[in-house]
């Protein structure tokens, strides 16, 4: 009775998985549909402010005789790629605006005294003797990151054109897909082998040893308690990144959201001796947002600085209303810890997904990693802010400013 009851339950924890795993995948082929509806509307875009310069230009021109030539300038101009017209020589022998502005002063200079991509030359030579379009991509490590894709024309007497393509933002958004996917596999992967290796224990050694079983047993529940914990975290990423766009509208009163914060009994807080501070402010106007979304933020934030502050410490949260040049026009939400703090050098990364400091992998501190990442996308979609302040030993204070509330005309 005993094993069917296990695997009633593993399954019950296979299927739930499956199901959210679907989901997921779903998502992720919109993200990438999202990138291509994306580059499409910039070229829309594009074509609409070429349409609108040529126009200027055919205004300002009027009185002047207007040449093929002049349009063809324009029009080259108006391109975003950066398009380089080589010589016999290797040298640049013209440039549109765009990679003027991004080579700088380069009429008349070597090619590769500026772009540095192996076989680039000799991708030159063959595109010249064979008469054909070749293709290249390379990348720059510094000062930062970049990636373009680089295509070669032959034209006549040995000149060649090359048009630039900056892809980093594309190949950024690969590369952040492709480590999600690696992370969530890693995180769920690790509770699932446990799983694995209960099950064969209770089949095996334990097979008669009531007492192991359940032990086991009791593992095998939080593992799968941390699955369900970690999928429930990335469907609701997805699901905030998906409507990230589309500000909340609602009036919700701040004070509000503290009153039903205090009311939830925490376990963790009492069971570490903590002074818990919840300090609402009636002064606090309302803010523009949504209730439940900015209740899970400082849910989560709130949930976060109990676990990480020390025993016997003291946890804040206050409201601020604030009048400086930079958050006028906001409230902020503070909460405050006597935690172990953040390394500054890792204040930026706390709100990548699965990123967890190092202080917290010492101290043994579970999380799934998605917390804060939650957090900051539905500031964003608040279209507020999230300011991080901590120091080592010390402790960490997170302010959140969201809108105030204006009724629209």
């Amino acid at each position: 009775m005993l094993i069917i009851l296990i695997f009633n339950f593993i399954l019950l924890v296979l299927l739930f998985f499956l199901e959210k795993l679907e989901l997921i995948s779903l998502v992720i082929l919109c993200i990438s549909n999202g990138t291509l509806m994306y580059f499409a509307s910039k070229i829309e875009d594009q074509k609409t402010k070429i349409k609108k310069n040529t126009a200027d230009f055919n205004v300002t021109n009027s009185s002047k005789a207007f040449t093929s030539e002049d349009l063809e300038n324009q029009l080259i101009n108006e391109i975003e790629d950066y398009i380089l017209f080589i010589n016999s020589f290797n040298a640049i022998s013209a440039a549109n605006q765009a990679a003027k502005n991004y080579y700088g002063d380069i009429i008349g200079k070597d090619l590769s005294s500026f772009i540095r991509a192996p076989d680039l030359l000799d991708k030159i030579e063959i595109s010249r003797n064979k008469r054909i379009n070749e293709y290249l991509e390379f990348d720059i490590n510094l000062p930062i990151y970049s990636f373009f894709r680089l295509t070669i024309v032959p034209l006549s007497q040995k000149n060649v054109l090359l048009v630039v393509k900056d892809y980093t933002d594309v190949k950024k958004a690969e590369r952040l897909r492709s480590d999600f996917v690696a992370n969530v596999s890693h995180e769920l992967k690790t509770p699932l082998v446990s799983i694995k290796g209960f099950l064969e224990t209770i089949y095996s050694s334990a097979k008669d040893d009531p007492i192991a079983q359940q032990k086991f047993i009791k593992i095998m529940q939080e593992q799968a308690n941390k699955m369900e914990i970690l999928i429930s975290d990335l469907m609701s990423l997805s699901r905030i990144e998906m409507q990230e766009h589309v500000q909340p509208n609602s009036k919700v009163n701040v004070n509000e959201i503290l009153e039903s914060l205090q009311k939830v009994p925490n376990k963790m807080a009492e069971k570490k001796g903590l002074d818990i501070k919840i300090i609402k402010n009636k002064m606090t106007p309302f803010v523009r947002g949504n209730y439940d979304k900015i209740f899970e933020v400082v849910q989560n934030l709130y949930d976060n600085a109990i676990k990480y502050t020390k025993d016997n410490s003291v946890v804040e949260i206050f409201l601020k209303n604030n009048e400086d040049k930079l958050t006028k026009g906001s409230v902020s939400i503070h909460v405050k810890d006597q935690g172990i703090g953040i390394p500054k050098n890792e204040i930026h990364r706390v709100t990548e997904r699965f990123y967890r400091t190092a202080n917290a992998k010492k101290n043994l501190i579970q999380g799934t990693g998605l917390g804060l990442a939650i957090v900051k996308h539905i500031i964003n979609q608040h279209r507020g802010d999230l300011e991080i302040n901590s120091r080592l030993n010390e402790g960490s204070e997170f302010i959140v400013h969201l809108p105030i509330y204006e009724k629209k005309n």
